[in-house]
C-alpha cells in the first residue's frame, strides 16, 4: 500500500499527508487534512507579532482563542515543543473542532476553558503578589491545563484544593479518544477518579487509626465501618469500569496495535508531535533495540527447530527480498544521480 500524499497549496510540494499536514474537520477538506502543510503554516508566523498568528489562522479558518494561546505558550515552554503546533492540537479537540475564525475570542468559550478572569492579568499595583503567584501556579500545572483543554471545563472545580492536583493527575491518564468521544463514558471516568480519591482518604484514616495497639482497640468499630465503606466503593468502581469498558480486561475500544510502539507513534504524529518520527528512528536504530532483536531472534530460532525444507524456503524468500531491495537501491541511486546532474546545471548557471 502506497503512502498517501498531497500537494501543499502554498509551497506546491507533494508531501506525505499524515506527517506533514494537520488534521481538519472542515467539510471543505475532503481528505480530512488541511490544504497548507505544517511547515508553511509555521514559517508564516512571527511569535513576536501576534498579527501573523491571526493572519495564519484566517487562512485555515481556525479560531484565535486568547486563553488557549496563552496556555499553549506555557505548555510549549515546559515541554520544549512548538507553540503553534500545541495550539492547533488543542483547538482540534472535540469541543472546539467546529469553531471557525468567526468564533475567535468568544467570551463564553474563554469562560469554558478556564476559571481565570477573562481579562488578561493586570500588571498594576492593584493586583497583589498572592494573586500573581496563584496565576503562575495554575499556568504551571500542566495536568490541570491539559484536562481543561480537552474537556472544555474544570471537572473538579468544587473539590478540595488539596485534592485537585491528585485528581487531575489521575484523570489525565484516562482521557483517550474513546473516552472524549463518549458522552456517557466521560462522566463515568470522572466519577471513578473521585471515588479513588475517597478510597485514598479512607486508607489514610485506617492507617492513622492502626498505628499502635491502643489506637486500634479504641477505634475497632470505626475501622470496621471504614473497611465496609471501602469494600462498597471498590465494588462500585469495578462495576463502573466493567460496564463502560474502562479497565484493561473489559476495554471495548482496544484495537490491534494500539498499544505498540508503532501505534503510539502514529497517534503522536496525528496529534502534531513532529518529534515522534525522529524518536522512532532513534529507537529503531539504537544499539539497545538491536541487541533485544538479536536475543529475540535467537530464542525464536532455538524453539522453532527448522528442518532442511524450512531452510530452503527461507533462503528462497530471502533471495527474493534481497533482489527486490537491490533493484530499489539501483533505481534510487539512478534518481539521485540524475538529480545531482540537474542540480549541477543550476549551480553552473548561477555562477
Amino acid at each position: 500500500m502506497g503512502v498517501n500524499k498531497k500537494s501543499c497549496t502554498s509551497c506546491k510540494k507533494n508531501l506525505t499527508i499524515a506527517t506533514n499536514f494537520y488534521k481538519s474537520y472542515s467539510k471543505f477538506d475532503a481528505d480530512g487534512y488541511m490544504a497548507i502543510c505544517r511547515k508553511c503554516l509555521k514559517d508564516s508566523i512571527d511569535y513576536s507579532d501576534l498579527k501573523t498568528v491571526k493572519d495564519t489562522l484566517v487562512q485555515i479558518n481556525r479560531p484565535y482563542i486568547h486563553s488557549i494561546w496563552l496556555s499553549s505558550s506555557e505548555e510549549a515552554k515546559n515541554k520544549n515543543q512548538d507553540h503553534f503546533g500545541l495550539y492547533i492540537k488543542t483547538i482540534q479537540m472535540k469541543d472546539f473542532r467546529d469553531l471557525t475564525w468567526k468564533d475567535s475570542d468568544d467570551v463564553e468559550t474563554k469562560k469554558k476553558i478556564s476559571n481565570l478572569p477573562i481579562e488578561e492579568p493586570s500588571t498594576d499595583s492593584n493586583l497583589n503578589n498572592q494573586e500573581i503567584e496563584q496565576f503562575e501556579l495554575e499556568l504551571q500545572d500542566n495536568n490541570r491545563l491539559d484536562v481543561i483543554k480537552m474537556l472544555g471545563y474544570d471537572p473538579f472545580e468544587f473539590e478540595n484544593n488539596r485534592d485537585k492536583r491528585h485528581l487531575y493527575n489521575k484523570l489525565v491518564d484516562f482521557l483517550d479518544e474513546g473516552t472524549l468521544e463518549d458522552g456517557f463514558k466521560l462522566p463515568t471516568v470522572i466519577e471513578i477518579v473521585k471515588t479513588f480519591n475517597q478510597l485514598d482518604k479512607i486508607n489514610n484514616t485506617i492507617s492513622n487509626m492502626t498505628t499502635d495497639v491502643a489506637s486500634l482497640t479504641s477505634n475497632a468499630g470505626t475501622i470496621k465501618s471504614l473497611i465496609d465503606a471501602k469494600d462498597k466503593l471498590y465494588k462500585s468502581v469495578l462495576a463502573l469500569a466493567k460496564d463502560n469498558g474502562i479497565s484493561v480486561n473489559h476495554n471495548n475500544n482496544k484495537s490491534k496495535g494500539s498499544g505498540t510502539l508503532s501505534g503510539i507513534i502514529k497517534q503522536l504524529q496525528e496529534k502534531g508531535f513532529e518529534e515522534a518520527s525522529v524518536n522512532l528512528f532513534d529507537i529503531e536504530t539504537c544499539a539497545g533495540m538491536s541487541q533485544v532483536a538479536d536475543i529475540s531472534n535467537e530464542s525464536i530460532f532455538k524453539q522453532l527447530q527448522f528442518d532442511e525444507n524450512d531452510y530452503s524456503a527461507m533462503l528462497i524468500e530471502q533471495r527474493e527480498i534481497i533482489t527486490d531491495l537491490n533493484n530499489k537501491v539501483s533505481k534510487y541511486e539512478e534518481e539521485i544521480r540524475l538529480l545531482k546532474k540537474e542540480l549541477l546545471k543550476f549551480t553552473n548557471k548561477n555562477i
